[in-house]
């Protein structure tokens, strides 16, 4: 649980289990995809998503929220002094911006795609992909975002609120949950939705590469890394990567699958 001051206490853990629990109710209801759903894939990547949320959690939460503040600022911006509505503003931007430039570095730089490859190698898409990384990644995605917030001197608040958002979004963006067409049209000029960053899990490499943003779709529109799919592929394209054995699904294949020598297609 984490207070950031004037009253707000947020418990992160409880977050990420209340967006789950929604998200499996959601996708039961309304699925995006028809599938079998598999208990051994489930509780594979709910074993690999327990490391990387530990990393994740101690990295990106206690780092940025604690350490951050015990720091000198590095910035003349100084945002923990400014308005909480500018913070936040700030924050979130930047925030966002740097994932989405981290996110391409992930794709293109081979050495970090061998540990990015595992979360992309899942057959499916759902809740239970939404934290199926490998625990190196959740280092290697932690370590320049505390930079950047130190850089920004971005107020406990502002941090509290976008890391509550961002575990938020990385739930919302996975679930198997079909958006009615008259919403999602809408909805995706200004927030991913799942069927946008689905496209980003499809097996083509087109796809693969694409739709990069974490929460905001704008700097894929800016950048022209967007990449639009029709409602056939959403239902029926695959989904994964063909460098991954089946073998290495399991919890212990995905821990060992970045230290084999073959990277992608």
């Amino acid at each position: 649980m984490i207070e950031a001051g004037s009253g707000l206490l947020i418990d992160f853990t409880v977050v990420t289990l209340g967006a789950f629990t929604v998200g499996m109710f959601v996708e039961t209801l309304w699925p995006a995809r028809e599938y079998v759903i598999s208990i051994s894939r489930w509780l594979n990547n709910g074993g690999l998503a327990l490391l990387a949320y530990a990393c994740n959690h101690l990295l990106g939460t206690w780092l940025v929220v604690l350490l951050i503040t015990g720091l000198e600022p590095r910035s003349s911006l100084t945002l923990r002094n400014t308005p909480i509505w500018v913070d936040v503003t700030v924050t979130f931007f930047v925030l966002e911006l740097s994932r989405y430039a981290l996110h391409i570095a992930m794709h293109k730089v081979p050495f970090l795609w061998r540990f990015h490859a595992v979360h992309h190698a899942d057959n499916e898409v759902d809740v239970s992909t939404s934290y199926r990384h490998h625990p190196i990644e959740a280092i290697f995605s932690a370590l320049p975002l505390t930079v950047v917030v130190w850089m920004l001197a971005s107020g406990p608040q502002a941090l509290v609120i976008y890391r509550t958002w961002d575990l938020i979004m990385a739930v919302w963006t996975h679930t198997n949950v079909e958006v009615p067409s008259c919403l999602e049209c809408w909805l995706r000029r200004v927030l991913v939705t799942p069927a946008f960053h689905r496209t980003h899990h499809l097996a083509d490499r087109r796809f693969t590469d694409s739709n990069y943003g974490s929460s905001l779709p704008w700097f894929d529109y800016f950048f022209s890394t967007y990449q639009a799919t029709t409602a056939e592929q959403q239902k029926c394209a695959q989904i994964g990567l063909k460098t991954h054995t089946a073998n290495e699904q399991r919890l212990d294949g995905m821990l060992w699958a970045p230290l084999r020598l073959r990277l992608r297609d």
